[in-house]
């Protein structure tokens, strides 16, 4: 059973009023999420932007995501997480009024930076769970709020669809701002909550918000040297970029108490693990976000085309969203009799079989949905599992600690390279007088996921065969307290 917060408050809300309450804060992170894969084609024909410079409003949701959600529980814990939640709330309602008001891409990505404040709330929200929920329900209100993220993000990418097609992509920035101003009014009902005044000491504040800006360097620096060469900015912000990222790993190792406890890593079963989250998240977990949307509503006459609406692409979602979401438990339960190795290795089996079968689906609906329902069944048991080799492979005083900066951290950013890197290949080789991939550049993205997938294989066949979780007698509770719906709803985006 989890434990409870010692300061729980003394306020008492019904139970299914909670659960209201963290359901409809969980929705904006993941709607936000899933928006932007049903709006790329949208946003590449709008912007006239090829995939390399449309991935950013996705990179930079991650990346700022990735900083917020390491330092968010932190600030939570010693301010009051209300407060903390509410201010997050805030920021993430102004971007996608700054991107209306902007209209232009580059107000789009300035409103998505903003956006990824919002990755913090979930963190947030297991603080809050153990202050208000019934100790014997804790457990209870973390899995419903954990499991938003497969039925919310089908649901979103529909949502999202009907948007783009009656208003563009204005509305669905729109409904986005609204849907947070709506979870701040919602917020409002929680009971107040009280930081922890003793632990108000040294925040390691510099190693929370470091990390993003110096990954954002190296790749911005990346992805614009296609198009300007190594010209001075572009190196310089490579390098830039190398060296605070450099001075990031030296000051985490040195420092008492980092945000990022990186002495993790010399256990060598947990970099095999973190090995393994950094092909997948390039790859499977990520890349698909780019190509099954370009894929689906393309026009029929390009090369790579099924020429679908933006609300037919995230029906489509919806079916395999919710198959993944049936076969999920299904995933849980093996994984606790034989291991989260197993099922790990089915994950990545699985999606490099589905999306293996976008060589062959540039012109047939059919096969295209067969792909996508397979890869997002992998998708889904890459994600359950994760979690579980890790708890497997580490002791019991560093599970949360490990479940954090591998899963959610580790996740987060190596999913904003990947989508980086596959946009750079999708626009390595565009058709004349468009921002439409080539089958060139759209098998070369195919191959990016295999060859990651292939490699994460690998370094799973390396971790070593641990006890299942059910022999022991174990809960893996921890799972549903770090995990991300966010990048749930990633997965589910995937149509």
């Amino acid at each position: 059973m989890l434990s409870t917060d010692p300061t729980r408050s003394i306020a008492v809300r019904p139970f299914a009023l909670i659960v209201a309450i963290f359901m409809v804060i969980e929705l904006t992170p993941i709607f936000e999420v899933t928006m932007m894969y049903v709006a790329i084609p949208t946003l590449m024909a709008t912007f006239d932007a090829d995939a390399s410079a449309i991935s950013w409003v996705v990179t930079i949701f991650l990346l700022v995501g990735a900083g917020t959600a390491a330092i968010a529980g932190r600030l939570g814990d010693i301010y009051g997480r209300k407060k903390v939640l509410i201010i997050l709330m805030l920021i993430s309602a102004a971007g996608p009024i700054i991107s209306v008001i902007m209209g232009n891409l580059e107000g789009v990505l300035i409103g998505r930076a903003l956006q990824g404040t919002s990755a913090g709330l979930f963190p947030l929200l297991i603080g809050v769970a153990r202050e208000v929920a019934p100790p014997s329900r804790v457990s209870v209100l973390i899995s419903l709020t954990s499991g938003m993220g497969l039925i919310g993000g089908s649901i979103g990418g529909v949502a999202a669809g009907i948007l783009l097609a009656a208003g563009g992509w204005r509305s669905m920035f729109i409904a986005s701002a609204i849907l947070a101003v709506v979870a701040i009014l919602v917020a409002l009902a929680l009971p107040r909550s009280v930081g922890a005044v003793a632990e108000r000491g040294r925040v390691d504040v510099l190693g929370g918000v470091l990390m993003a800006p110096a990954i954002a360097a190296i790749l911005y620096g990346f992805t614009t040297s296609r198009t300007q060469g190594a010209t001075p900015l572009v190196v310089g912000l490579i390098v830039v970029g190398a060296l605070l990222f450099t001075f990031w790993i030296i000051w985490e190792l040195r420092i008492k108490k980092p945000m990022f406890n990186l002495r993790l890593f010399r256990e060598r079963s947990l970099v095999l693990v973190l090995i393994v989250t950094a092909f997948v998240s390039l790859g499977i977990l990520t890349a698909p976000g780019l190509l099954t949307p370009i894929l689906q509503q393309s026009p029929a006459n390009l090369p790579v085309g099924l020429g679908l609406t933006p609300t037919q692409a995230g029906l489509y979602g919806l079916i395999s969203g919710a198959i993944a979401f049936i076969l999920s438990p299904v995933a849980g339960r093996v994984a606790g009799r034989l291991g989260g190795k197993v099922i790990l290795a089915s994950g990545a089996g699985l999606g490099i079989l589905g999306y293996s079968g976008f060589f062959f689906s540039t012109h047939n609906l059919p096969l295209a949905i067969v792909a996508v329902v397979i890869g997002s069944v992998g998708t889904v048991f890459l994600t359950i599992s994760i979690p579980i080799v890790i708890v497997e492979n580490v002791s019991a005083r560093d599970t949360s600690e490990a479940v954090g900066l591998i899963f959610t951290v580790g996740r987060t950013l190596f999913s904003a390279i990947g989508t980086a890197i596959i946009g750079v290949v999708l626009a390595s080789s565009t058709v004349p007088g468009t921002t439409a991939p080539t089958i060139s550049s759209w098998n070369a993205g195919i191959i990016f996921i295999v060859i990651t997938g292939a490699a994460a294989l690998a370094a799973i066949m390396a971790i070593k065969k641990s006890i299942p979780m059910n022999q022991r007698g174990a809960v893996i509770e921890v799972v549903a307290e770090t995990e991300q719906p966010a990048q749930e709803a990633e997965a589910s985006a995937h149509p």
